[in-house]
């Protein structure tokens, strides 16, 4: 059995993050982004930050459109993500401690990743920091981690990769702890030629609420919205736009 190890899809695993995620239709969510930024922008401008950027996927079909800014706190990740998408700067940061020291007109945090700050005070000064980085009119983009109504406690849910050289299990178990959702990965990797390895890994995120981030949104300056259904169906989003 392996030790449970925290966020190793982020960091030793993160070459198959990919993979993992292949259900993902990143250039279909790319357009719905598009389509929400015309829709609710207003400082005029093209520069795009993406937060907790991961492998850059997203980017890669944002780029022709807007100046972007990529940046994640895990190495690994950044590392393919400079090989998955030329023409972006991507930057190794934490969000609750960004300081770019430049402003932009959208800022993307996507894909549960505020979940990672944990807690409310956290919560509190990310978006905040998030909001200086933001010009006049500018948005900032929030896919939040699920409502709590969204994780059964100890329900199994499995997600697979078939690949020609490659195939992918990862089992997930959730366990709500008061406010915050705690992820037990279990994910099998079998390579051609090698010998199939297993690793446990574990997330925590942050489960905020509605009402609680739109008064925390508020209180950072910004006119914000909530969207039930975002960049898919089910997945919801946070719209804000700096005063």
């Amino acid at each position: 059995m392996s030790v449970m190890s925290k966020q190793m899809l982020h960091n030793q695993l993160a070459k198959y993050y990919d993979k993992v995620y292949a259900f993902k239709d990143y250039l279909d969510e790319a357009v719905r982004l598009q389509n929400i930024i015309i829709k609710y922008v207003e400082s005029g401008g093209n520069s795009l930050l993406d937060v907790g950027c991961g492998t850059g996927l997203h980017l890669k079909y944002l780029k022709d459109d807007f100046v972007c800014t990529g940046v994640d706190v895990s190495k690994s990740m950044l590392k393919i993500a400079r090989k998955n998408v030329k023409g972006v700067n991507f930057k190794e940061a934490d969000m609750k401690t960004l300081r770019l020291r430049k402003q932009f007109d959208v800022i993307t945090c996507l894909l549960s990743s505020i979940g990672y700050v944990k807690t409310t005070v956290s919560l509190e000064k990310t978006i905040q920091n998030l909001s200086k980085h933001l010009r006049k009119g500018g948005l900032v983009l929030i896919e939040p981690s699920h409502a709590k109504s969204f994780y059964v406690s100890g329900e199994p849910r499995i997600t697979t990769y078939n690949g020609k050289d490659a195939k992918i299990a990862r089992v997930n178990f959730t366990k709500i702890r008061q406010t915050t959702a705690v992820l037990n990965m279990h994910i099998l990797i079998a390579e051609r030629g090698k010998d199939a390895k297993y690793f446990a890994d574990k997330h925590e995120l942050g489960l905020f609420g509605i009402n609680n981030t739109l008064r925390i949104m508020k209180s950072a300056d910004l006119k914000s919205k909530y969207l039930k259904n975002g960049l898919m169906t089910g997945r919801e989003l946070f719209v804000g736009i700096k005063k």
